[in-house]
């Protein structure tokens, strides 16, 4: 491969052969790389992807002295730490929506309404405000990362996580009469 400088150069001018240049060198090395941290290759191949596109989106702002490989290094790990993160929180909301769906099921609507629980919990969704039921919607019931969210709403990340940390809030208390309602039978 040519002088770093001078792909880097390449690269901020987006010069399409200097990043498949890069990308040819790189992509295996970084799949590899990531699989370290997946637990599937096909994730790992997914998260090297998504490094490369916006590694190619960005690679206009790169400082001529940037290192190629550190910056694609740092991206991988970056971003599979973001995604094992994401998926503790959905598993985490899983089975926190398990255990509250059994411990719900013998409640006495179930048996009289078994579309009551669904219909409340809509309900109280239905009640956020526009964008906080839009952010809540778009990661539980479409599952959008945080990150995805962001971009599709033109919204920061950090919005996102405080939008859903609002709806969360919220529909505990909303729904706090449901567990009552289990504790008393």
């Amino acid at each position: 491969m040519e002088n770093e400088e001078v792909i880097v150069h390449r690269l901020i001018n987006k010069d399409k052969r200097a990043f498949e240049l890069v990308f040819n060198q790189y992509y295996n090395v970084m799949v590899l790389y990531a699989a370290r941290f997946m637990d599937t290759r096909e994730e790992a191949e997914e998260i090297a992807q998504d490094v490369f596109v916006k590694f190619w989106e960005k690679c206009d702002t790169l400082s001529e002295d940037s290192s190629i490989k550190s910056y694609l290094y740092r991206s991988v790990h970056n971003s599979c730490l973001n995604t094992i993160k994401h998926e503790k929180v959905k598993d985490g909301y899983r089975q926190h929506m398990i255990h509250f769906m059994e411990s719900t099921y013998q409640n006495e609507y179930d048996e009289s309404d078994p579309d009551f629980l669904r219909n409340r919990i809509t309900g109280e969704i239905d009640k956020l405000p526009p964008r906080c039921a839009e952010i809540f919607k778009l990661s539980r019931f479409e599952g959008l990362k945080y990150q995805e969210i962001a971009e599709h709403l033109e919204i920061s990340v950090k919005t996102v996580e405080v939008q859903m940390g609002k709806a969360l809030k919220v529909l505990r208390e909303s729904l706090q009469d449901l567990k009552n309602l289990r504790d008393a039978s």
